[in-house]
């Protein structure tokens, strides 16, 4: 599962280094902006087959691979 998010992210923003940077923090280094965030959000919605609520996620889920693929996994089991 993580390999495919970093595979959306990569596609969405364009930024190849996340597979050797992947504790790097995705929003203080610009990777995803705002446009990018919200295609995050539907692509892993359609992608995963679950339905993220922005406001239901902590900004820091955001920030990091690992945080991003521990919610999806979460959301998968509801």
């Amino acid at each position: 599962m993580e390999e495919r998010i970093i595979d959306i992210i990569e596609e969405l923003t364009g930024y190849e280094e996340l597979r050797t940077k992947r504790d790097i923090d995705l929003l203080e280094n610009d990777i995803l902006d705002s446009l990018a965030f919200i295609e995050l959000i539907n692509t892993l919605n359609d992608e995963f087959n679950i339905e993220i609520q922005p406001t239901q996620v902590t900004p820091t889920t955001w920030r990091t691979i690992e945080g991003i693929t521990k919610m999806v996994e979460e959301l998968q089991k509801q």
